[in-house]
């Protein structure tokens, strides 16, 4: 058997193309780079700092310097390519985490700078990724797709953490994040050798169409609201993106452990993510996303009863296994949007600037929540923030109803 076919038994409208499959091990490659290092920065900006503060204020920037760079970069790969976002976003990753090698325990003074270079390279990746993903994928095939695409994005993101701890702590000083940092650096450099076998899209309109996205909106409120849905999904994602690593590490503090622990929450992820390649289908849309949002709901109350290791990890792990199901059905629910609008794929990297710019408000606006109300890590504000962002997931299912 070919094991680079991943089809199994399914019938040939659900089988991946050789570009999809192509797609998916270089986001691997790229994503298992991004996993070995990207929760350590955190830590490494903890280590430093021990300021909750300065942890916020990165991720803060970072993700307010995202919406307005995929504005700009989506003209970039509507006019160019796609591909060559996609290229400029490995690129500037990697020199992300080369200017960390370089200047060590300074990027606590220039931390803002960071900061702002990685929303950039975040905007230029994500934006040419969710393009090819358009591409590559269709509507009978795209659960498929998405699912595997989970399942090999958190099998990178098991296996990068645990490896990463094991490194830092045979280090009893800082010396361990950039051995790390540096292994990073060459999985970006592998994963853009990758991307030279995945074809440009063959696309003769390469007007930028943001002009008309105001008409859109007011032409389609159904398509509004699916926007507003993803400001609501980006709110959690924020506070999350760094707030349990360091609730994690301070309770318990050894990289290794959290390490360990976030091979725990990828491999929930992963059996969910399985399960959802082979059984999705896009009819039952609205079904998953009320499961995933009850799901988010449950899962947040176990803070409100004491902050703790367990606790957190209970936490941790009912998000994980719902995670997959609500980022799956949302964002099929959101390309078969695209295939409705006037413009049809000549308006998709419109929509994926539109898509990332409000996720990435969402997120900074989750985080900027949290630092307003929680003033650290407070164990009597704290749960009441996330449970809040959590029912607010509710919404989703909602606002995907068709008038």
């Amino acid at each position: 058997m070919n094991f680079m076919k991943i089809s199994f038994d399914m019938p040939n409208k659900k089988q991946l193309s050789n570009q999809a499959i192509i797609t998916l091990v270089n986001h691997t490659v790229f994503q298992f780079g991004n996993s070995l290092s990207l929760i350590f920065v955190n830590l490494y900006l903890w280590r430093l700092t021990e300021s909750l503060m300065i942890n916020g204020l990165f991720n803060l920037i970072s993700l307010l310097s995202a919406p307005f760079a995929t504005i700009i970069i989506g003209k970039i790969a509507k006019q160019r390519d796609r591909l060559t976002a996609y290229r400029y976003g490995i690129f500037l990753t990697a020199f992300f985490y080369l200017c960390i090698i370089m200047t060590q325990e300074h990027i606590v003074t220039y931390f803002y700078l960071f900061a702002f270079l990685k929303g950039i390279s975040t905007a230029f990746y994500w934006l040419g990724y969710f393009t090819i993903m358009y591409d590559v994928s269709n509507n009978d095939n795209r659960h498929r797709y998405l699912g595997w695409n989970l399942i090999l994005t958190n099998t990178a993101n098991l296996v990068g953490p645990a490896a990463a701890g094991l490194i830092i702590i045979k280090y009893t000083d800082l010396s361990g994040y950039l051995i790390v940092f540096s292994l990073a650096f060459v999985m970006f450099f592998i994963s853009t050798l990758g991307s030279l076998k995945m074809k440009k899209s063959e696309m003769h309109h390469r007007e930028y169409y943001m002009k008309y996205v105001p008409l859109m909106l007011r032409k389609n409120p159904q398509f509004t609201k699916t926007l507003i849905g993803w400001l609501i999904v980006g709110l959690p994602q924020g506070i999350l993106m760094y707030v349990p690593h360091i609730l994690l590490f301070t309770v318990f503090p050894n990289e290794g452990f959290v390490g360990n622990m976030n091979m725990v929450f990828f491999g929930i992820s992963i059996i969910a993510s399985y399960m959802i390649s082979r059984w999705a289908h896009l009819d039952s849309t609205r079904l998953y996303l009320w499961i995933a949002a009850l799901g988010f709901s449950f899962s947040s109350f176990f803070l409100l009863w004491e902050i703790s290791v367990s606790s957190v990890i209970i936490f941790m792990s009912i998000n994980s296994l719902f995670k997959p199901l609500q980022a799956n059905a949302y964002a099929a629910h959101y390309y078969q949007w695209i295939g409705r609008l006037p413009l049809k794929k000549h308006f998709r990297v419109e929509s994926i600037v539109l898509r990332e710019t409000i996720i990435n408000i969402g997120r900074a606006l989750g985080v900027l929540i949290f630092m307003v109300c929680a003033r650290g890590l407070d164990a009597v504000i704290m749960p009441w923030i996330v449970v809040f962002v959590m029912l607010l997931q509710l919404l989703i299912p909602v606002l995907t109803k068709e008038e």
